[in-house]
């Protein structure tokens, strides 16, 4: 999250703002999440939201649309945290009790919403996620900027 939201807001609403979409079609897929095995960005629950959040402050017309991910526990939270943004509803950190039951019977652990802070990673690891971050940002903005006079 620490990472991920500022390359969003570094790239997307400025190709927003000059490409002025009549609509924006969102896939709300979870893949980006910090459990997933493929993608590794290290986005939790509250950084899907708040993602989720901008682009619905960014669109003039928006269409939600379900995704999948790797851990239906990721996708079920990510689902409710978006339906969330999208009815101006602030959920609490517990899920309700009427759901504990179902919660442990399915085997979903633990019967919060949000996810726990993570663990640190190394400083040096830190340092060189931020400077590939940086890179792949810069490298959108010399090639794909241009393109859009940005």
């Amino acid at each position: 999250t620490q990472v991920y939201l500022p390359a969003f807001e570094a790239v997307v609403p400025p190709l927003l703002a000059r490409f002025k979409p009549d609509v924006i079609v969102a896939q709300l897929g979870i893949d980006s999440h910090r459990t997933d095995p493929l993608t590794h960005l290290a986005l939790d629950i509250q950084g899907f939201a708040k993602a989720f959040a901008r682009i619905v402050s960014l669109a003039p017309r928006l269409i939600a649309l379900g995704g999948g991910g790797y851990d239906i526990r990721n996708v079920a939270r990510g689902w409710t945290a978006a339906w969330a943004v999208l009815n101006g509803v602030e959920l609490p950190a517990g899920l309700p009790e009427a759901f504990a039951e179902d919660v442990r019977r399915h085997d979903f652990g633990e019967l919060g919403l949000w996810d726990a802070p993570s663990e640190g990673l190394p400083e040096s690891i830190q340092r060189a996620v931020s400077d590939y971050v940086d890179r792949q940002v810069d490298a959108v903005q010399r090639t794909i900027f241009p393109f859009h006079r940005l």
